[in-house]
């Protein structure tokens, strides 16, 4: 049992009475007190991993935990990973990483977590460091404040100014090798969820706010007539990434002032007109970003919410071309400012999606104006009850109409027709994700 708190068990107790026994009331979960110290606060949660019995942890009023090194090494996390069934009871106290600590995420959780009244805030995913076998630099982590595989449960909360990390530069050309691409940014800075099995996510009354998506990684140089490597494609869901089978349900509360990833510029050409790279995608989905496995209908759902003032991702830049070389194509700006649902049916019940914007095209050539400021379906439904109203989004509401019954437009500038090669590059992100 902890020495660093009060830990109260509620015992059992058989009193014979002749033929007569009490039968004991089942175990209950342990409780501890976790003085205002950071180091109490590892020591409990690496106690609770090791006791099989669910654990609750109490916080101490309003106290700062502030984190400076990774506590777990592997997934690099300030805090142990939680392997059980945990209960934080915060008591309006924060878990932060510190300013100048070396970059890590807040919570790896691999067990049945849930957090009551605490701020998760300043968590960094670690950048992508080096390069695959092609020379492409490798991905950021996702999950700046938390990253998830199991059962979440988030209540009277605040998960505010976490980064989900940035994608690696790829490798420069040589005699031998072509110039690599940029990485991958990470998905979901706040909260990053993805399960293969259906697990729940559940936000009650809290704000996701100030969060943010990885950026993609520089596209390596060219040499002599060899192009420079195409930038990284950015993270997807600033605030929230709900991938596979989790089931996201948000109830009150509000997602704001969350950004996607910027795409990576491209390399530059080589200096005997090698082709500038192409920039790399800006992220899809500011606020949260929604994906189910293709043909599984999970049928998330937020209400009573509010979806503000988020911003899907800018488009990187081309590269520079050597002389004589052909420019390099435009990065695509993410679509879906407020949220972006792939492959499922999303419910908003008494929900306002407003003052989101999509993600401008990056410089270069034939750049796409920027589209789903508001909403971005993709194989995907999004229906409107109560008086949830998307509105006043820029520079549109939905990138496809037809898909969200009661969003409209001000213009049709958004609407897809026919084969669209944003949609083949956005899943294609997921994919690699």
């Amino acid at each position: 049992m902890s020495n660093t708190g009060t830990r109260r068990r509620i015992a059992t107790t058989v009193t014979a009475l002749g033929a007569f026994a009490l039968v004991a009331p089942p175990a209950q979960a342990a409780e501890t007190a976790v003085p205002c110290d950071s180091a109490a606060l590892v020591q409990a949660i690496a106690e609770a991993n090791a006791d099989p019995a669910p654990d609750t942890l109490s916080l101490a009023a309003k106290c700062v935990y502030t984190l400076t090194a990774v506590a777990d090494s592997y997934w690099k996390a300030g805090l142990p990973s939680i392997e059980g069934k945990l209960t934080v009871n915060g008591n309006h106290a924060t878990i932060e990483r510190a300013k100048d600590a070396p970059r890590f995420r807040i919570i790896n959780n691999w067990g049945d977590l849930t957090l009551n009244e605490v701020t998760i805030a300043g968590g960094h995913a670690p950048d992508g460091v080096g390069t695959n076998s092609s020379g492409d630099g490798n991905s950021g982590g996702s999950g700046g404040g938390i990253q998830n595989w199991g059962p979440l449960t988030i209540t009277d909360s605040v998960i505010s100014g976490n980064t989900a990390g940035s994608g690696g530069p790829g490798a420069d050309a040589t005699a031998t090798t072509y110039a690599g691409s940029g990485g991958s940014g990470g998905f979901g800075g706040g909260v990053s969820s993805y399960s293969s099995s259906r697990v729940t996510l559940t936000i009650t009354r809290t704000s996701i706010i100030g969060n943010a998506g990885g950026s993609g990684g520089l596209g390596g140089n060219g040499v002599a007539a060899k192009p420079g490597g195409r930038g990284g494609s950015a993270g997807y869901g600033g605030g929230i990434e709900a991938l596979g089978g989790t089931v996201l349900r948000i109830t009150g509360g509000g997602v704001s002032d969350n950004s996607a990833g910027s795409g990576g510029k491209g390399g530059t050409g080589g200096a005997e007109g090698g082709r500038a790279g192409n920039g790399g995608s800006g992220g899809v989905a500011g606020g949260a970003f929604v994906s189910s496995s293709r043909g599984v209908l999970l049928n998330p759902a937020i209400v009573g919410a509010t979806v503000t003032g988020n911003q899907a991702g800018r488009g990187g830049d081309a590269g520079v071309a050597g002389p004589g070389g052909y420019s390099g194509f435009s990065g695509y700006g993410g679509r879906g400012g407020g949220l972006a649902v792939f492959d499922d049916n999303l419910t908003l019940d008494e929900v306002k999606v407003s003052d989101n914007a999509a993600g401008e095209p990056g410089a270069g050539s034939y750049p796409q104006p920027a589209s789903g400021g508001g909403l971005h379906t993709l194989g995907a439904r999004v229906t409107l009850v109560n008086g949830a109203v998307v509105s006043g989004n820029r520079p549109d509401n939905c990138v496809s109409p037809a898909d969200v019954p009661g969003c409209v437009n001000d213009f049709r500038t958004a609407e897809v027709h026919g084969h669209d090669r944003r949609a083949d590059a956005e899943r294609a992100a997921v994919i690699r994700r």
